[in-house]
């Protein structure tokens, strides 16, 4: 028996044992709180001492959120003999807390409690997530069945969201990419993130449309965003049969391909222009700063602790922070810099007629930014930033290097910060 009360004693569960008070009917009106432990003390942040032996409308005088539910509770565990659960906000102290309730002996009770405040406010920030991003997002269960989807499924695809949620998704998949849509699912199942996976859905209206996915896994749930790229397909496979006909080129042919150039210089996720636009430019801003005699700077920007992001929510929710960053690193540079995704979580801008000073004043507004901006899901991040500016004939590649351990300071020092090149 020792044993038993040390359990109950020193557990980081918190528990309690209650004894009903019952009116002139037989009908349980109160009760008193004979034992507690100490996780109980500390989930509801008061003093056990103070409310041993009481009863509880003395405890709580105005009762608790959800009183009926709490009243009901009681008679099952002291009339119904059996256990129910039900959660419960407390006001007071902040928190939603979920007890399970169980019969111990005639009128005595036991109750087990839970902290679930973090639960209720994930569920509340997924669902604004979910209204917000343009992009269409679901939760599958890993056997295929929609469980969430937002409102760009209607805008896109036709269907109200009551119509997907509960539903199957392989319905909908054109019967000659279903093969490999369920090759897919078997990654995701097998926990591997599956991206740019293209396959064709059935609109509402009986047409198809083309989609982009990319998928996350997490235990039974897959996480994933997708696209609607019919126009791009389309657009391809114009440009795919006229040359294969050798056809003569035309005036919107000539169109379409600037548009392809535009896309090959461009990130995709961000909108920003991509490393292989910077290798093609980086030539001739140097030749021009070496030969006018003008300062160019450079600031590289690294996010940090992206990895934790996308380990804590998923590759969707990174991939919205990485374009709310662009954003932001778009708002503050001028039309004459060349600002850069050099990937993954890293950006780069190029400043010309700029100055190691001046430059260091733009990455510090820039870190500012991005350290008060709260991103929808992930909250309050950080970055860390590397400032040089190119010497007298200094080599790309030098200057690169410079700014570069200047960013690997910033990151071994504090991160949040921004270092300049010593030299």
């Amino acid at each position: 028996m020792q044993f038993y009360k040390q359990f109950y004693k020193n557990s980081p569960t918190a528990y309690t044992c209650q004894q009903a008070i019952f009116d002139g009917n037989g009908t349980p009106i109160d009760y008193i709180i004979l034992d507690y432990n100490e996780s109980y003390e500390k989930m509801m942040g008061i003093n056990g001492e103070k409310i041993k032996d009481k009863r509880y409308y003395d405890i709580f005088p105005n009762g608790w959120e959800n009183q009926r539910e709490w009243n009901n509770f009681v008679i099952d565990a002291v009339i119904n003999k059996k256990s129910t659960q039900f959660d419960i906000n407390r006001y007071t102290i902040q928190k939603w807390i979920r007890i399970i309730n169980f019969p111990i002996d005639g009128d005595i009770f036991g109750c087990i409690y839970f902290d679930v405040t973090k639960e209720y406010m994930l569920d509340k920030e997924v669902e604004g997530f979910l209204k917000v991003n343009i992009d269409m997002l679901s939760v599958s269960s890993t056997d295929g069945y929609f469980v969430r989807v937002n409102q760009a499924f209607e805008r896109i695809l036709g269907y109200k969201v009551e119509e997907l949620e509960g539903n199957r998704f392989t319905d909908l998949v054109h019967p000659e990419d279903l093969p490999r849509t369920i090759e897919a699912m078997k990654d995701l199942v097998n926990q591997k993130y599956v991206s740019s996976f293209v396959n064709r859905v059935l609109r509402k209206d009986g047409t198809y449309r083309y989609l982009e996915w990319h998928s996350q896994p997490n235990g039974n749930y897959i996480y994933s965003s997708a696209r609607d790229i019919t126009e791009r397909r389309k657009l391809e496979q114009e440009l795919f049969e006229k040359n294969q006909s050798l056809a003569k080129l035309t005036e919107e042919l000539k169109e379409k391909n600037k548009l392809l150039k535009t896309l090959a210089i461009t990130d995709d996720l961000t909108g920003l222009y991509n490393r292989h636009y910077l290798d093609m430019k980086i030539g001739d801003e140097i030749n021009h700063a070496d030969r006018v005699n003008q300062p160019l700077s450079m600031i590289i920007i690294d996010m940090d602790f992206f990895k934790e992001v996308n380990d804590t929510w998923g590759h969707p929710v990174g991939d919205d922070v990485l374009k709310q960053t662009a954003g932001i690193l778009k708002g503050i540079v001028r039309k004459s810099d060349i600002l850069v995704r050099l990937g993954g979580e890293e950006f780069i801008i190029i400043l010309n007629n700029t100055t190691t000073e001046e430059a260091y004043l733009i990455a510090e507004r820039i870190r500012k930014t991005i350290e008060q901006y709260k991103f929808p899901i992930a909250g309050f991040l950080t970055a860390s930033l590397g400032v040089a500016t190119k010497e007298k004939n200094e080599a790309f590649n030098s200057w690169y290097g410079r700014t570069d351990l200047a960013l690997y300071k910033a990151k071994g020092k504090k991160r949040n910060c921004v270092v300049k090149s010593s030299s």
